[in-house]
């Protein structure tokens, strides 16, 4: 049979090869082309923000505080909008959605003390109470206690939310209760708790740990860390009652560790800090 054989014109030539490429260029609308793609911004860096990962400073919930970045340190649980003095050096930093604990060793803690007086109330936390070396700052559903030492600052940032408490069964009445029983690690050693405890906000750390006490009432925990430190051999530092605040403070171990015991009239919180 005879085969016929066509010439096809330039134009009809071209039109396979104009197909192949239009199936090479993405259609707008379909797959991931909504997704933003930046290059890196040093060459083996990728730079990518996630949700599950906000920068530095935000704060998803307010109640969980902010996390904050100071002197190569992450801190969480930062009272939104405070943070800390320029110049800042943490010897001891920890921190949870709600509450941080955040030892400074510079600047010196007059300075800290002054920061705090001025950041506070124009950040939306008025001092409640100024003893000269101890502020209380409260506002915005937030505590914040900065406690001055000839040698270091400490700042405390809780949110004042009730939270569920401990669903552990009550302890026996009349028996001090140990760290063990309550589940703390973290504590200067022969540490007690008083009969009846129930435990809320545990933050327990290897540098220590922070808890407030919302058992046995505020009046009993009280009386009981005053007749018990001395007996452990805890040296009371201070035991001041200021603006219905009550604050004591204690170290062991020749300052291997400190601690703050402070009490409102609805809730006490603890908290121990170890230093070497």
């Amino acid at each position: 049979m005879e085969q016929v054989q066509t010439r096809r014109t330039p134009q009809q030539r071209l039109v396979p090869a104009l197909a192949g490429i239009a199936l090479l260029i993405p259609v707008a609308g379909c797959g991931n082309s909504t997704v933003p793609v930046r290059e890196p911004s040093s060459p083996g860096v990728t730079v990518a923000t996630s949700p599950a990962n906000p920068p530095a400073g935000s704060a998803a919930d307010p109640s969980h505080g902010e996390r904050v970045e100071v002197d190569g340190r992450t801190v969480l649980g930062v009272a939104p909008g405070l943070g800390f003095p320029p110049g800042s050096k943490v010897d001891t930093a920890f921190g949870a959605p709600g509450a941080a604990t955040v030892i400074l060793t510079a600047p010196p803690p007059e300075q800290a003390l002054s920061h705090y007086r001025k950041a506070g109330p124009t950040s939306g936390y008025p001092v409640r109470t100024d003893t000269g070396e101890t502020l209380h700052l409260v506002g915005r559903g937030w505590v914040v206690t900065v406690i001055a030492t000839s040698r270091d600052t400490t700042i405390t940032f809780a949110h004042d939310q009730p939270a569920e408490t401990s669903a552990a069964p009550p302890p026996e009445e009349g028996t001090a209760l140990t760290g063990r029983d309550l589940g703390v690690t973290n504590l200067p050693f022969n540490f007690r708790f008083p009969p009846g405890s129930r435990l809320r906000d545990l933050s327990d750390g290897k540098t220590g740990a922070r808890f407030t006490l919302v058992a046995p009432a505020p009046e009993r925990v009280l009386a009981f860390y005053r007749a018990y430190l001395p007996t452990g051999f805890f040296e009371v530092t201070a035991d001041r009652t200021v603006g219905g605040i009550t604050t004591i403070t204690f170290d062991k171990d020749d300052g291997e560790w400190t601690g703050t015991i402070e009490a409102t009239s609805e809730r006490v919180t603890v908290t121990t800090v170890r230093h070497r």
